[in-house]
Formats: structure tokens, sequence, C-alpha cells
């Protein structure tokens, strides 16, 4: 299997960041309407993000960004969120890699965890947060309305 190299996104990569933002919230139908029209942002909120330290990092497959998501730093912990990535290249193993290397980045960091956030019905996201390790925190809660999120932490090792 080719290897799935992440890597951290910069200000001149908002434009593919904008534009695959556009590309998959739209069709992410399991979202609320609301939900989805604020996740397709555009780069100069991208760009805002960054200056205020949020990082992004990606996937590029044949010269294109195909998978993208941003860690947000909250005090001791860091929150993995707004991933996305390329319908054409679902199922093929990004996503996983994305978690791995958010845990990587928050171990680099001195992070002491890791929080993400996901449909309690949404098996892809379920099988990526078992895989690694993840547990739950708390109960579900409504993030937008009608739209209830379990959230999901995980200590940094070393």
């Amino acid at each position: 299997m080719e290897e799935i190299k992440v890597e951290r996104l910069q200000p001149s990569d908002a434009p593919e960041i904008e534009r695959l933002f556009r590309e998959v919230w739209p069709r992410a139908t399991e979202y609320p309407e609301e939900w989805r029209r604020k996740r397709a942002i555009p780069r100069e909120k991208i760009l805002e993000e960054m200056e205020k330290g949020v990082y992004y990092f990606g996937i590029r497959k044949e010269g294109k960004l195909v998978g993208v998501y941003k860690a947000v730093p909250r005090g001791e912990e860091v929150l993995g969120e707004h991933q996305a990535v390329a319908p054409e290249w679902r199922g093929r193993g990004l996503a996983v890699a994305m978690y791995r290397q958010l845990l990587e980045f928050a171990r680099e960091k001195g992070f002491k965890r890791v929080v993400v956030n996901i449909l309690p019905d949404q098996a892809a996201s379920r099988r990526c947060v078992d895989q690694l390790g993840f547990r739950k925190r708390g109960e579900p809660w409504e993030q937008c309305r009608g739209m209830w999120v379990q959230t999901y932490e995980k200590e940094v090792e070393g």
C-alpha cells in the first residue's frame, strides 16, 4: 500500500483548502445544511485562522489536495476538526493517517490530549477513533441545532 504523507499547510495553500471544503461540505448530507454552509469557509477565513494559531494539515495525491483537517490549540489539549476528504479518495486510509498525524503533532507540541467530535452514527469516523484508542468523553451534545456529536479524547503518549 502506498504511503500516505500528511503535511502542514501554509497560507499559500488557502485557495486549495477552500476548493476542497467547497467540494466536500455541500455534499456531506449527514450534517444539517446550516453546518455544511459554515464548513465551506473562504480562503480569507482560512488565512485569518492560520494567523490566530490554527494549524492546517493536508494530504496531496497526484499533485492535488485531497484531504485536510485543522488542529486548534486549546490550553493543554488540541482539537482536531473540520476534516474533509475528497469523495474519490474516501475509503483509502486518509482519515486514519490524518488522525495519526494529529496525535504526533500533539506529542511534538507538548499537548496532553487530543480531542475530536464526531457524529455518533458516522461509522467511518467511529472506526478511526476506535482503531487509534480514543475514548468517549461525556455524553453526546448538540453542536449545531439538530446535530448531536460525541466527543472523543486520547491522552498523548511520550
